[in-house]
C-alpha cells in the first residue's frame, strides 16, 4: 500500500449502520468518507479548477455532439447509427464510461488505490436496506415538499425564459425533445442507459468529484448541486428550471454520506418527479 493510500483503521471506520449517535436521524458520521474527502481531494489551484471544469465537460462535450446540428448530422450519418441511434449508444458511452469507468480508471492508476479502496472512496461500501428504502423516500419527499413553492412560482417563468435563449433549445432531433423518443431506445440499450443515468451520474457527481472538490467546504455540497445542474446543458430547459430540487442531490449526500441512497434518491426523482411535478401539478417537468 502506497504512502497516499487511506489506512481505515487508522480514521476508526464504523461498518455499515453503525454511524455515531451525534445526529444520527439526520446526518450520520462518516470517518472514512471524510478521511477520502481530505486526503484526495485537489489542493493545487491547477488541480482544483480542473475537477471543477470535470463538473462540467461531459456536458459540453454532450451539447456539442447532439445540439450542434451539424456535428450531430456528420456523426449520425455512420452506417448503423441512423436515427436515435446515435444519441442512445452516446448516452451509454458518457453514462457508463464517462461517469463510471473514467473515476475508477483515476483512482486506480493516478490514486493507486486498490479495490476495496476504490469502493470506499466511492461511498459504495455502506449498503444498507434502510439508506435506500426509508431515507432515500423521505428525502425525495422532503425535496418535493420543501421545492413546490418555488416550483408553483418560479419554475414555468424561468423554464419559458430559458427555452427563448438562442442555442438553449432542445433541437427537435433529440431525444431529449420528448418521452416516447428517450424510452424508444431497445431494450438492452435502454437498461444500460436507465443504470447510467442512476448509478453513473451518481458515482461521477457525489461519489468521485465531491470528495475531489472538498476544498470547497462548506459550500462543497451546494456547489456539487449547482455544477451537477448546469452540466446538463443539452436539455437546458428541462433541467435548469429545476435548480432548486436538484440542490437536494448535494444536501442528501452531505447528510448521509452513502452513495445507495443518492442512486435510489436519483431513481425516485426521475420516475416519480415526473408524475408530481409533469403529471399532477401539470408543470412540463422532465428530467432523465
Amino acid at each position: 500500500m502506497n504512502d497516499n493510500t487511506v489506512k481505515p483503521n487508522k480514521y476508526d471506520v464504523q461498518q455499515p449502520g453503525d454511524h455515531t449517535s451525534k445526529g444520527r436521524f439526520i446526518a450520520v458520521d462518516n470517518p472514512t468518507y471524510e478521511a477520502y474527502a481530505k486526503k484526495y481531494q485537489a489542493k493545487t489551484p491547477i488541480s482544483k479548477a480542473l475537477y471543477i471544469l470535470f463538473y462540467l465537460l461531459p456536458g459540453i462535450v454532450a451539447y456539442l455532439l447532439v445540439n450542434i446540428e451539424p456535428v450531430h448530422r456528420f456523426l449520425s450519418s455512420t452506417p448503423g447509427l441512423e436515427g436515435y441511434n446515435f444519441q442512445y449508444y452516446m448516452f451509454v458511452i458518457f453514462t457508463l464510461f464517462w461517469h463510471m469507468a473514467f473515476p475508477v480508471f483515476m483512482l486506480r492508476k493516478h490514486e493507486k488505490l486498490k479495490w476495496k479502496e476504490v469502493f470506499e472512496f466511492l461511498s459504495l461500501n455502506r449498503f444498507s436496506f434502510k439508506e435506500v428504502f426509508l431515507v432515500a423516500p423521505i428525502a425525495f419527499a422532503l425535496s418535493v415538499a420543501l421545492s413546490l413553492p418555488y416550483m408553483m412560482t418560479l419554475y414555468e417563468p424561468f423554464q419559458k425564459w430559458l427555452s427563448s435563449v438562442p442555442g438553449l433549445q432542445i433541437p427537435s432531433y433529440s431525444i431529449f425533445a420528448s418521452y416516447e423518443a428517450f424510452y424508444g431506445a431497445p431494450a438492452i440499450v435502454m437498461i444500460l442507459m436507465l443504470i447510467g443515468n442512476f448509478v453513473g451520474e451518481e458515482i461521477y457527481f457525489r461519489g468521485y468529484l465531491m470528495k475531489k472538490t472538498a476544498f470547497l467546504g462548506r459550500y462543497n455540497w451546494i456547489v456539487n448541486s449547482i455544477l451537477f445542474c448546469a452540466y446538463h446543458l443539452w436539455q437546458v430547459p428541462q433541467t435548469w428550471p429545476l435548480i432548486v430540487p436538484f440542490i437536494f442531490f448535494g444536501l442528501t449526500m452531505q447528510l448521509r454520506k452513502n452513495l445507495y441512497t443518492m442512486i435510489a434518491f436519483h431513481l425516485l426523482f426521475n420516475i416519480a418527479g415526473v408524475q408530481i411535478y409533469h403529471i399532477l401539478l401539470g408543470l412540463g417537468a422532465g428530467t432523465h
